[in-house]
């Protein structure tokens, strides 16, 4: 009888610790989404995605606002390269993503 009773409790507990688990996990999940949410490759992410462009003309079209100086066109692609592989992103992107941030966040993802 005190057998099934200290069997019961293990099999409770480690009900109680799965679900726990799956509670943190969970959490973890949605922090990392609103984070990433947040991030510059999000913003290049939905603009691509909205106006149906590559990333690239992102890069392309960022670079032909830029204020301070002509970016060529082998600059745009090093930088976009280097965007691939690291995950760097050049000043003249932040400052067009940084520039259209509140429109950007007024659009809606497509769902497909």
């Amino acid at each position: 009888m005190f057998d099934q009773f200290v069997n019961g409790i293990g099999s409770l507990c480690i009900v109680l610790l799965a679900l726990l688990g799956i509670a943190v996990l969970h959490k973890l999940n949605n922090r990392a989404i609103r984070k990433h949410q947040d991030s510059m490759e999000f913003y290049l992410y939905k603009i691509s995605r909205v106006t149906g462009h590559s990333e690239y003309d992102v890069f392309c079209k960022s670079a032909q606002d830029w204020p301070v100086a002509t970016v060529s066109k082998e600059k745009i692609e090093s930088d976009f390269k280097n965007y691939l592989d690291h995950n760097s992103v050049p000043p003249y992107v932040n400052h067009f993503v940084r520039e259209n941030k509140h429109y950007i966040d007024e659009l809606d993802l497509p769902r497909f």
